[in-house]
């Protein structure tokens, strides 16, 4: 499971990131957070890798 980090569209980083088990699946790809204490899996965002943008579910 590689971890590939989402950035703002200025480019500075977040600390959301997605993840590539989700297959071929590239426009609603789970998105997950990290945090001081661990990985936690947002819910009710999905993020679309195509536009680079996140969206309600």
């Amino acid at each position: 499971m590689a971890k590939t980090k989402i950035f703002k569209k200025d480019g500075t980083p977040t600390p959301y990131f997605w993840s590539d088990k989700d297959g071929e699946k590239r426009t609603g790809v789970t998105v997950y957070k990290q945090t001081a204490k661990g990985i936690t899996r947002m819910r009710g965002v999905r993020f679309n890798t195509i536009t680079n943008e996140m969206n309600k579910d």
